[in-house]
């Protein structure tokens, strides 16, 4: 029962990370499955469900610190569920192989996204209106159809978009992006359930440690400067984005 109990402070340290930067913690989650020996189609379920429990206590972290606005929230879980469920359902019909290789050219585009964000964004907003928001649905549909498929996307992309395009504040745009995500996890994982995809021998530590690191996150990144954290993350995201690639290249 406890052969994979490194799995729980691994989950911790990605959660927290995870928390702070607004990214997707799926993106070291499934590398880290898929290097366990798990499949990469239930790699990515497990990393959904364990993504469902990091961002829940994300989210009751953040609703402690403040700083979610939930009239984005709303509108961009409304327009991610249904696209989530299909990326879901089509993970499915995806060879492994492919979908491994697919994994890693996501995380490296998902990386540069990163870089982007960085860049100088002028102004601050403290809020946006959801009707500045509603032109640009098309974003996090994309964003939450890619999610379903690889279990990654909807937060680097919604937050980018939050960010660079809305100017909303960073720390607003980090919450708003955890609690979204929250929301549109319950969407994938009870698909990647139903379809069988979920290791549970392995959730069981990493639910564990991502419940700690939810609450941790949120704490820190109201006490640290995001921008360097946000840079180590890119940086990591295009090394896991080359092993996946080479590892499917090499390996199947």
């Amino acid at each position: 029962m406890l052969e994979y109990w490194y799995a729980f402070p691994y989950a911790i340290f990605v959660s927290t990370f995870a928390m702070v930067t607004g990214g997707e913690g799926a993106i070291l989650f499934v590398p880290f499955f898929i290097l366990l020996g798990i499949d990469p189609k239930a790699a990515i379920g497990t990393a959904f469900i364990t993504q469902l429990f990091g961002k829940s206590s994300g989210t009751i972290g953040y609703l402690r610190e403040g700083g979610i606005q939930w009239n984005l929230t709303k509108m961009l879980v409304l327009v991610g569920i249904p696209f989530v469920i299909l990326g879901s359902w089509l993970t499915y019909a995806i060879k492994s192989a492919m979908l491994e290789f697919a994994f890693g050219a996501m995380t490296i585009i998902l990386a540069l996204i990163m870089f982007w964000s960085l860049r100088d964004k002028g102004k601050w907003c403290k809020q946006v209106q959801t009707k500045e928001l509603i032109p640009w649905l098309w974003v996090p549909a994309i964003a939450s159809f890619l999610t379903g498929v690889f279990a990654v996307g909807v937060g680097t992309i919604n937050l980018c978009l939050l960010e660079r395009v809305l100017r909303l504040n960073m720390r607003k745009a980090v919450a708003t992006v955890v609690a979204t995500m929250a929301f549109t996890a319950i969407a994938g994982a009870l698909v990647h359930i139903g379809l069988g995809g979920v290791r549970w021998d392995v959730a069981a530590f990493t639910i564990c440690g991502v419940l700690i690191g939810g609450q941790i996150g949120p704490w820190l990144a109201q006490r640290m400067k995001e921008e360097w954290i946000k840079v180590l993350f890119a940086v990591l995201t295009v090394f896991v984005g080359l092993v996946m690639c080479w590892r499917a290249l090499t390996f199947y």
